[in-house]
């Protein structure tokens, strides 16, 4: 995990809960369109939210659409074929809950979940200039399940090909980040959430801003 002044990539792998919080707000189908309409509405709340969580989730991603962190530094997204099919599972899962697990999902039609990883995962990715790592391993797993130790071995992946990129894994899962903070994860990718992710791209994009027009005033 790079700290230095050296970092000109920053890469954000977005855990499976983020992508479904904006899936829930927009609504079946996902449209930019309407996205970007929510990502203007919220444009002057706080951060974090002081009533749903979940809108910070779609700013973190909006805070991505230019694929730029401050300056000439990059802000890619990438994701994973695990990150893709459970969010996609999870989109077309059936709203009743299932009587054996107890899981459930949005209810979404097929057509409209794989529209959801097209057009929201691939297209952000797109937009910032990312990728997909494929199928990897898990890591950190335990303590997280292996859902989240999936997610996490993305930002592995991602950390050992560029060891001067900063690597991010934002998520609303609470024993994910508990299990960052406490130490029990590898240091080698930031883990945190929604609201702290967007906290830090604003305050780097406002000391870019301002250390711009110092120079130009000299």
């Amino acid at each position: 995990m790079s700290s230095g002044e050296e970092i000109q990539r920053h890469l954000v792998v977005f855990d499976c809960n983020v992508y479904l919080d904006v899936a829930r707000i927009i609504g079946q189908p996902f449209t930019w369109s309407d996205f970007d309409a929510a990502a203007a509405r919220l444009a002057r709340i706080t951060i974090p939210h002081p009533k749903d969580g979940a809108q910070d989730s779609l700013r973190a991603l909006a805070a991505c659409t230019s694929g730029r962190f401050a300056g000439d530094e990059a802000l890619e997204v990438w994701t994973s074929s695990h990150i893709d099919t459970i969010v996609r599972g999870k989109a077309s899962q059936p709203v009743k809950p299932d009587p054996r697990t107890g899981y459930h999902g949005m209810g979404w039609s097929p057509e409209d979940a794989q529209e959801l990883v097209d057009e929201l995962i691939y297209g952000l990715v797109e937009k910032s200039g990312g990728g997909s790592v494929g199928d990897l391993f898990p890591d950190g797993n335990p303590p997280l399940d292996h859902e989240d130790g999936m997610v996490f071995g993305v930002c592995r992946q991602l950390a050992a090909e560029d060891p001067l990129a900063r690597v991010y894994c934002v998520t609303r899962d609470r024993g994910f980040l508990d299990a960052y903070t406490s130490g029990g994860l590898s240091r080698h990718s930031y883990v945190l959430p929604p609201a702290k992710f967007i906290a830090l791209t604003r305050a780097a994009r406002m000391r870019h801003s301002a250390n711009r027009i110092s120079r130009q005033r000299n």
